[in-house]
């Protein structure tokens, strides 16, 4: 049968043990009186043993699983919380099923968290935590879930022994496992920062950035675009790095990227408009020479304005 060693009567979980052979510890705290409880499991089972049984309602539990096998099941498919794993669940109003197989040597620790013990400790840090756990402190009555299996890292593997036996004298024990405790919600309920940026992303995202706004600068006023050097001292960078990165990252010199837009936009009025001569059509684009305007778009349509809108005109009437 299992050794029951505890500082308060477990009565709520002795049912799910007591047909364990092995030891089931309470190592700290009291969840009835504190909201918290810190538990040690190490024990051969002949048969199946229904995990969740021993779970506490609405409460959220982490556990170290140093040897042996669980399974937790919120959907049709149950996860396998295998051998130095960690899995971190809320119990929810109806506990999430759980169990262990018969015929392992299962050797765990959990820490479970009633949710007014969690708000006390987090309730100042509410933004900067994973969004499930948030979800549970929000509401802890939700449906019993999985919120976090993974392997478990190197430092939490050597917890063990510290935790049956801390290396600080008796009168700190509590010092030292709320120490623990905090140690392990910062690690495991936080949003990991995002990686560090390298030089080389950080300079390409700038040039990227950079050139977009020098884009929406040059559309917003074709007719009178802003100068090279207005456009470098907006982004705050020299008029050759502007004009290296502008290249780099369109295709274009900033010359001929005006000339390409206002002669684009030129063509849209030529085929939209027909009320419109050339001449205006040409100073809406910005250019004030019409001689200059023509030679342009004979380069760039291979046709002249007036040739482009007939033709342009004849093909509409045709659809």
């Amino acid at each position: 049968m299992t050794q029951l060693l505890s500082a308060e009567p477990l009565t709520y979980e002795a049912p799910a043990w007591s047909d364990i052979e092995g030891t089931w510890r309470q190592i700290h705290g009291s969840f009835r009186k504190q909201g918290l409880s810190i538990e040690w499991h190490d024990f051969f089972n002949q048969e199946e043993l229904n995990w969740a049984q021993s779970f506490h309602p609405c409460s959220l539990e982490i556990c170290l699983n140093f040897s042996g096998r669980a399974y937790l099941q919120q959907t049709k498919t149950p996860r396998a919380c295998n051998r130095e794993q960690i899995a971190v669940y809320a119990t929810g109003n109806d506990a999430i099923k759980a169990w262990r197989p018969s015929g392992h040597q299962h050797r765990f620790v959990t820490f479970e968290f009633s949710a007014d013990f969690l708000q006390v400790q987090l309730g100042s840090v509410m933004s900067f935590l994973k969004p499930a756990v948030s979800r549970f402190l929000e509401n802890p009555n939700r449906p019993g879930a999985l919120l976090h299996l993974d392997h478990m890292p190197a430092d939490l593997l050597h917890l063990r022994l510290h935790l049956l036996k801390p290396p600080v004298v008796e009168t700190a024990h509590d010092f030292w496992y709320q120490s623990k405790i905090t140690e392990i919600l910062s690690y495991l309920f936080f949003e990991p920062e995002k990686p560090a940026e390298l030089f080389c992303e950080r300079y390409h995202r700038l040039n990227q950035e950079r050139c977009e706004r020098v884009l929406f600068l040059l559309e917003r006023d074709l007719e009178n675009p802003p100068s090279l050097n207005m456009l470098a001292q907006e982004i705050q960078c020299s008029p050759f790095h502007l004009s290296r990165i502008f290249v780099q990252q369109t295709g274009f010199t900033i010359p001929g990227y005006i000339r390409r837009k206002r002669l684009e936009k030129a063509a849209g009025l030529l085929r939209s408009d027909d009320k419109m001569s050339i001449t205006e059509v040409a100073m809406t684009v910005g250019y004030s020479s019409i001689s200059s305007f023509n030679k342009a778009f004979v380069e760039h349509f291979g046709r002249c304005p007036g040739l482009y809108r007939q033709t342009a005109c004849a093909s509409s009437k045709r659809l």
